[in-house]
């Protein structure tokens, strides 16, 4: 297992990998889905929250951290217009699931249940941008899910005490990224852009 001081280098390798994504939004390459971004801010706080309250380690600085990022992208996408992308019924249907596991965990006084509560708001806000991701992966920035794999990872090695609100979340983000990275290179609709950074 690594120092839990390995956090920060997993931290700031999430915040690098974002910046790709931030600045595709300001470009109009990147076409975030805003109910998700939106969403994916308000999900991992509440998590965070919960896992502080449970006694987490320092592991939930992490799930701090994409709060924090995905609401800057919500910011970046009102910038260019370019970067606008169209909401549909099916991304309203996913994020009235999404509010209503908020809306539970908000008012629930058992952290681990919030924390259960927030992956599952934070994986119906994630949907729309998983089909998006696979039918129009060049409205996506691969760089951005790609390092969220590599930082989780970090995450999870720095585990020393197993305790369910120390690892949860970042295991729940290693699934996700791995999936919209995968979906974004094995696309059949996928553009050369998304295999690397825009210059």
């Amino acid at each position: 297992m690594l120092n839990e001081n390995f956090i920060w280098i997993a931290l700031a390798i999430t915040v690098a990998g974002n910046f790709f994504y931030v600045r595709d939004t300001l470009k109009g390459e990147t076409k975030p889905n805003r109910v998700t971004f939106i969403l994916w801010s308000a999900a991992p706080f509440i998590a965070f929250l919960s896992q502080h309250n449970a006694g987490g380690s320092k592991q939930i600085l992490y799930t701090l951290i994409i709060s924090i990022v995905p609401l800057l992208i919500f910011f970046a996408s009102f910038i260019d217009k370019k970067a606008y992308w169209k909401i549909t019924k099916f991304d309203i249907y996913c994020g009235v699931v999404s509010l209503i596991a908020l809306a539970f965990l908000v008012f629930t006084g058992r952290p681990l249940l919030a924390l259960f509560l927030s992956i599952a708001a934070d994986f119906f806000a994630a949907l729309p941008t998983v089909i998006k991701s696979y039918k129009f992966p060049d409205t996506e920035t691969i760089t951005a899910y790609a390092a969220e794999i590599v930082s989780s990872i970090i995450v999870l090695l720095t585990v020393h005490q197993w305790i369910i609100v120390n690892y949860l979340f970042a295991a729940y983000i290693l699934f996700m990224c791995t999936l919209f990275t995968s979906l974004l290179i094995f696309s059949p609709n996928k553009k050369s852009r998304i295999l690397k950074p825009s210059n």
